[in-house]
């Protein structure tokens, strides 16, 4: 047996059929296995070098970040300098207004949140960086779709911008939405009265509806039949509403420790509290295929209302120069209803919230709208100051829109007397900036 297989080997490398002996043949194989372990061995001390170069690259950069770049000089927490798992950390925990807010108080208008990374809220800055015709670009954020708030070229942004504008003008949201947020606005109130009278200690859900109408507002700009497609008629939950805040916060685990999300999602199908965390995708891939569905019915929003469709590309065209495909407005559309429905709903939470806190200041405001006769339109409801001072006070201290906005410097740029190196992220944090003491007299009430 032995000289057949030693034939059998021979006569793959040698075409004399040179014959080996049980010996030799012993004596190939332990020189075989020497070579693969010596070859395993190698390719260890390659990865072990790798991975040390790796880290030694890593460190020397995160260094370079924290004292070789003008940044050195923007004050903020020492650890800023060399991660950004504070800032992360905070993302998770869903808690990162307070934290980048607690920065901004305790070292300035202009904050280092993470080694590549600065908040504002020094207006003049922010001025500067949003300002029209800035050099500061967006990029687009991980785990957001291409649409009108991620677009970073002005050209393409322009586009869209000039495509919705007659939809969005203060005119045609006078006429076609007045009447009904009228509607939606009775709709919500007679939701809490009902919910009042059928719990038994008549409490009423009043963020509940407060989102709920947010968004059929969002989606009566955008359909114009929110009464019998919205949310309240529809019966959704506030989970519609929020979706989107449920995505980023998956994708912050993602980035704050990547291992442990893995492990979340392995174990999502036994923990349902896993599973609204780490498989978020689920609710919103079903929700993004209702968004491709809009594919076929762009043609019934209010933005398309007297432009060209062609069938053979999907696109409508406003002008020669002002055009969208139906798959660009179904993207905007999702955008839209998000980014229009949730602040919308949380800033008429806070408002409740505050005027319920000041006895006084309800009264007087019961009194300013009792004293107009009906019907309640938009031009007389402008004329009251108590109203009008409570809205404006409520977006400026809890607005419902606190994105971090990241705009990328383009070249070394002077902002509040801090160079900015190029690529470093800058983030306008509303919060601070609407309670920034040199722009507000007693900025916390």
């Amino acid at each position: 047996m032995a000289s057949t297989m030693s034939s059998i080997v021979a006569s793959v490398w040698d075409t004399d059929k040179v014959y080996l002996g049980s010996r030799s043949l012993s004596s190939i194989i332990f020189i075989g296995v020497a070579c693969a372990l010596l070859i395993r061995s190698f390719i260890y001390v390659r990865l072990a070098c790798t991975s040390h170069s790796v880290l030694l690259l890593n460190y020397n950069q995160r260094f370079r970040l924290a004292y070789s770049t003008t940044l050195r000089h923007v004050p903020g927490p020492w650890y800023a300098k060399f991660t950004d798992r504070g800032l992360k950390a905070n993302d998770v925990a869903g808690n990162r207004w307070y934290y980048v807010q607690a920065l901004h108080k305790k070292y300035g208008s202009i904050v280092r949140i993470a080694p590549e990374e600065v908040a504002i809220s020094d207006p003049k800055v922010v001025s500067k960086v949003h300002a029209l015709g800035t050099e500061f670009r967006k990029r687009q954020q991980p785990g957001t779709p291409f649409n009108i708030f991620s677009i970073s070229d002005p050209k393409a942004h322009r586009t869209r911008q000039r495509f919705y504008a007659k939809a969005f003008s203060d005119e045609t949201l006078k006429a076609s939405t007045e009447p009904a947020v009228r509607q939606l606005v009775e709709t919500a109130v007679a939701g809490i009265k009902q919910d009042a009278t059928e719990t038994k200690d008549r409490i009423a859900d009043v963020y509940k509806w407060c989102m709920l109408f947010g968004s059929d507002v969002a989606f009566h700009v955008i359909y114009g039949n929110s009464h019998t497609n919205g949310l309240m008629a529809t019966h959704k939950s506030t989970d519609e509403v929020i979706m989107g805040a449920y995505l980023q916060r998956m994708i912050a685990w993602a980035q704050f420790c990547f291992p442990v999300f893995l492990l979340g999602r392995w174990l999502s199908p036994i923990s349902p509290t896993l599973h609204s965390i780490f498989r978020v995708e689920k609710k919103y891939a079903d929700f993004w295929e209702e968004g491709q569905r809009q594919r076929d019915i762009a043609a019934k929003t209010v933005f398309v209302q007297n432009t060209k469709y062609s069938k053979n590309d999907g696109v409508f065209s406003v002008s020669d120069e002002v055009k969208l495909s139906d798959v660009d407005i179904a993207h905007d559309i999702t955008t839209f209803l998000g980014a229009g429905g949730e602040p919308v709903g949380a800033s008429l939470v806070f408002l409740i919230w505050q005027v319920l806190g000041m006895p006084d200041l309800q009264r007087e405001l019961e009194a300013e709208v009792a004293a107009i006769t009906e019907p309640l339109t938009d031009a007389t409801l402008s004329q009251l100051p108590i109203l009008n001072a409570i809205i404006y006070e409520t977006l400026r201290l809890y607005g419902g829109g606190v994105t971090q906005m990241p705009r990328y410097a383009p070249t070394a740029t002077d902002l509040g007397g801090y160079i900015i190196p190029p690529g470093t992220a800058v983030v306008t944090h509303t919060g601070a900036l609407h309670r920034n003491p040199a722009a507000w007299d007693d900025p916390e009430t």
